[in-house]
């Protein structure tokens, strides 16, 4: 139950994030990274996901797969500790959970709330870093490229302190997000294996199984 409230915590502030984010960047900054990514038609990549607080022996550790094509189909799936899915796109959104041998659908909401998080991810890889305004960002470059984006007011105090996301100078994929809630618990998706512009199968984006 611990490790259930913990994820679900995690979620949560990232949906805050998600749909507070203001717009006040320098958009400058980021037109040719956006242009860049624009040349992005399709993503598979495995993920990692680590969620790290003081009060945890060990991070809680979360594993699955991704796939995007452009503009905004997404299946997010996790493998591990529980099997779930959400498929995304066309304006909706669909979360199924492992139970008793069978995936069943969630009928309780949490798939809109997902849709809303996953709208934006499809924004991230398309290069859509900097359209949503209640953070600002900063834009840095390096042996990778890191957008930081921080709360612009108040509103998100104590709750979450920053997001770092990394994309490949090489492809412009994202490798990595690390939400930073506080100094003790911060949450890190790592991408690997990842697969760029290469078919993906529609039935991908439409069947569970």
């Amino acid at each position: 139950m611990f490790k259930v409230a913990v994820m679900n915590k995690t979620g949560l502030i990232l949906l805050l994030f998600l749909m507070v984010l203001p717009a006040a960047v320098r958009a400058d900054d980021f037109e040719q990274l956006r242009k860049d990514s624009a040349r992005i038609s399709t993503i598979s990549a495995d993920f990692v996901q680590k969620k790290s607080m003081k009060i945890l022996s060990r991070p809680l550790v979360s594993e699955g797969k991704f796939f995007y094509a452009a503009p905004s189909s997404i299946r997010w799936e996790y493998h591990k500790p529980v099997r779930s899915v959400v498929i995304s796109g066309q304006g909706t959104a669909r979360r199924y959970i492992a139970s008793g041998g069978r995936m069943i659908e969630d009928k309780t909401g949490g798939s809109q709330a997902m849709k809303i998080v996953l709208d934006e991810v499809a924004g991230w890889m398309s290069g859509k870093f900097n359209s949503n305004p209640s953070f600002t960002a900063t834009l840095k470059e390096g042996a990778q490229t890191q957008i930081i984006l921080k709360p612009a007011g108040a509103g998100m105090a104590g709750m979450i302190e920053k997001i770092e996301i990394t994309v490949s100078r090489k492809d412009r994929s994202v490798q990595s997000v690390r939400i930073v809630e506080s100094a003790s618990a911060e949450t890190r998706i790592d991408f690997k294996h990842v697969v760029i512009n290469k078919e993906i199968n529609p039935a991908v984006f439409q069947d569970i199984q």
